[in-house]
């Protein structure tokens, strides 16, 4: 595979890996939040 084919390739399928992984990124993110987010929110005055 010549280097021109490889920066073809990789300009096709970069894109789309990118959106998948935001599409990820935004699917899990409400999913995974209550494990990062203390379950009890203490109050400042």
């Amino acid at each position: 595979m010549s280097r021109k084919d490889r920066a073809a390739l990789w300009g096709r399928a970069g894109p789309i890996l990118v959106s998948l992984a935001l599409m990820g990124g935004l699917v899990a993110e409400p999913l995974l939040r209550p494990l990062w987010s203390p379950p009890l929110a203490i109050a400042q005055r």
